[in-house]
């Protein structure tokens, strides 16, 4: 082996081991930087050549710099993750519905229902009493308006759904745009070698679990496609555009071509939850409760007389049937003395406000035979056992979505201590090569002395 063969060598090894303890503090700089994967330069052996000695390697180079990544554990964290925040998103929302409802308590519905009764039964004992007739309406005008109220909480859990169902729409398809791109970019810096493009990509597709159900698939060139449950989000470089669609019963979110994703999943998929089935659901509850209540109480409210020796008349408007809408009729609102207390005009007859308060107590037909209360205790009950399985699945996919990172990162995580021993081991491989040169020079002076 010449000299200058000598001194190639050394030079291609200084090279490259510089190259590679580049890499290596890249790596550490990146030890906390979000979506960052561990690279490494790839070394290899430069092509023996032969010689009337044989066959003399010719030194090390370096090849592409890659990235530790693995995409079984990638796939794992994004389902995880979109499980995860499905069921919290879900959670979210029923506590809101829960805080809503606030019972078991004093102030609530089923509180302000008691006292709708009670008030009945005073007014059983005193009829010809003013008073107990102004209790009478205070406590239905109160009932009412606390069921008006509790719909419009349950409206605006709903409405709020949809205010982060509009934004994270947005946010999906800014997503699927900058995934597009970078594929685009990618595919212009010769593919798989893109290192730092393909993190930023990963990164996005991270975020875009978070939102909706995702499944990748690489190709060759470096590009991928993003799939949901039924159509291609981004096919290589052409992102869709999703909207949302009141053309169906519910809510839905169409693609570009007006195809419907029926299974979005994610925070998405968790919205979308609440708007169709959990806020429905309960509103229908609530109508139920409203409009058999409004029906039992003004078919015997009719049957009575009041102050003024009227009958038939409505204790509560008989055209407003809905939680929504439950108001007392328009005469109570205008005097007490409407209210009906008794099945005559006898005075000291209080028959009928006696029924009244016996109707808080009675099997209802359009309640499946439950009492009022019982009925809105199982409504408030359902939405309580709502939230602790929402919880519950919440707590459950955290876990896995922690163990399914944790498994990631082990893969694809900077660990500095390790780094410092492979920077280690490359600057003594430096050192070598220097070393190596030094040596040549040494014996180039030697020749040169001795000619």
């Amino acid at each position: 082996m010449s000299l200058s063969s000598l001194l190639s060598i050394a030079r291609s090894a200084l090279l490259t081991h510089k190259r590679a303890m580049e890499v290596t503090a890249n790596n550490v700089a990146n030890a906390q930087t979000p979506g960052y994967s561990r690279q490494r330069l790839e070394l290899k052996q430069q092509g023996a050549v032969w010689t009337a000695d044989g066959l003399i390697g010719r030194g090390v180079t370096s090849g592409s710099v890659t990235r530790a990544r693995d995409q079984f554990y990638d796939a794992s964290f994004r389902r995880e993750n979109g499980l995860f925040s499905q069921s919290s998103t879900l959670r979210d929302g029923l506590r809101q519905i829960e805080d809503a409802i606030g019972e078991p308590s004093n102030t609530g519905l089923s509180a302000a229902m008691d006292r709708l009764f009670h008030s009945f039964s005073d007014l059983a004992n005193d009829p010809a009493s003013p008073a107990a007739r102004d209790l009478v309406v205070r406590a239905g005008d109160q009932f009412a308006t606390q069921m008006n109220q509790l719909d419009t909480r349950v409206l605006t859990a709903g409405s709020d759904a949809q205010a982060r169902l509009d934004a994270e729409v947005k946010q999906v398809n800014e997503l699927l745009r900058q995934i597009a791109n970078l594929n685009r970019d990618i595919l212009a810096a010769g593919g798989s070698g893109a290192v730092d493009l393909q993190d930023q990509r990963d990164l996005a597709i991270d975020a875009l679990s978070q939102m909706m159900t995702v499944r990748v698939v690489k190709h060759d060139d470096g590009t991928v496609t993003v799939m949901g449950e039924e159509s291609n989000l981004v096919d290589r470089v052409i992102p869709t555009q999703l909207s949302l669609t009141n053309a169906s019963p519910n809510l839905g979110i169409v693609d570009s071509g007006g195809v419907p994703l029926s299974r979005v999943g994610g925070s998405m998929g968790g919205a979308l939850e609440i708007i169709n089935r959990v806020v429905p659901d309960l509103r229908t509850q609530l109508d139920a409760l409203a409009e058999n209540l409004v029906t039992e109480m003004n078919a015997i409210h009719r049957n009575g007389f009041t102050a003024t020796g009227a009958t038939n008349t409505d204790f509560f408007d008989s055209g407003l049937l809905t939680a929504g809408s439950i108001t007392l009729a328009s005469p109570l609102r205008v005097s007490s003395s409407n209210v009906a207390a008794g099945g005559s005009a006898r005075p000291g007859d209080g028959s009928i406000a006696l029924r009244l308060a016996q109707l808080g107590s009675a099997g209802i037909g359009g309640l499946a035979g439950r009492t009022f209360r019982d009925y809105y205790s199982g409504v408030a009950a359902g939405v309580g056992l709502a939230v602790d399985g929402a919880s519950t699945d919440a707590e459950v996919q955290q876990a896995l979505m922690d163990q399914a990172d944790q498994q990631r990162t082990a893969v694809s995580g900077v660990s500095v201590d390790e780094e410092m021993v492979n920077l280690i081991s490359q600057q003594q491989a430096f050192g070598a090569a220097a070393k190596i040169v030094t040596i040549a020079d040494d014996m180039m002076k030697t020749i040169l002395q001795t000619i």
